[in-house]
């Protein structure tokens, strides 16, 4: 096989939370290009249906479910379903998580309701993606965890997000020790400064206003895209990356943490 044969992914069947809009959008397009067929999970139906058909532009198949990852009952039934329409998965992105309102709590103001939600969103539905998909998975499959380079540095008002994303790194790293005996793969990715929807929403800005306050202080001198990210991503997934596990990349144009 040639090497760029070794970073194709046909006949694979892969599933990316929050599948539908932004870096999830992103990866579930990527892998679909390299020849996956790709489920998109998000709460807005509207949305996964707009990414499923733009899968399926590319040649192969798709499912949208809406679910949300906070309902720990969706996640089995959504998977399931998954086995249901393509009999295998293959590959697991645990990509849905940010902050829910769309504001900032310092840690020492934050409500105990507040610290609950961000550890739930940003750490435990990705231990609980990847496990409900390891269940049903294939041997030799790979799981994926997005978290943030706020997981390695001091986030003033993402705290609790940022500690989360830390400890996705401790769980990813022992995860991969548990599952190397079946060859799944478990590997992170920290994205820098990506400017999404929620990024704009978050910090109340346009994208050329954070083009103008970010670009100047990455080393590369621009913000990151969700294509970059969708390539880790394809390394992590694809047989080019079967001998990397429990391991973080920071996809972040040299961004220092």
């Amino acid at each position: 096989m040639s090497l760029y044969e070794n970073f194709r992914l046909d006949g694979k069947v892969a599933v990316v939370t929050g599948g539908g809009k932004g870096i999830g959008r992103g990866i579930a397009l990527g892998f679909a290009e390299c020849g996956a067929d790709v489920v998109v999970i998000a709460r807005r139906q509207a949305d996964i249906d707009s990414v499923a058909k733009e899968i399926e532009d590319r040649g192969v198949r798709s499912l949208a479910i809406s679910a949300d990852v906070m309902d720990w009952d969706s996640m089995p039934v959504a998977l399931d379903r998954v086995i249901d329409k393509f009999g295998s998965i293959d590959i697991m992105v645990n990509n849905a998580g940010g902050n829910l309102d769309r504001k900032t709590y310092a840690l020492p103001e934050i409500s105990l309701e507040k610290f609950d939600e961000q550890l739930h969103l940003n750490m435990k539905t990705k231990f609980w993606g990847s496990q409900q998909a390891a269940l049903r998975m294939n041997d030799g499959g790979s799981i994926i965890n997005i978290i943030s380079i706020a997981a390695h540095r001091p986030s003033p008002g993402f705290g609790v997000y940022s500690a989360a994303n830390m400890g996705m790194i401790s769980m990813t790293r022992t995860l991969a020790i548990e599952l190397a005996p079946r060859k799944i793969t478990v590997n992170c990715i920290a994205p820098g400064i990506v400017v999404t929807e929620m990024l704009k929403e978050t910090m109340n800005i346009s994208e050329d206003q954070a083009k103008q306050m970010f670009d100047q202080v990455i080393p590369l001198g621009r913000t990151g895209t969700p294509e970059d990210c969708a390539a880790a991503a394809l390394l992590f997934a694809s047989p080019a990356g079967r001998w990397i596990t429990g391991q973080f990349i920071d996809v972040a144009g040299g961004q220092p943490t």
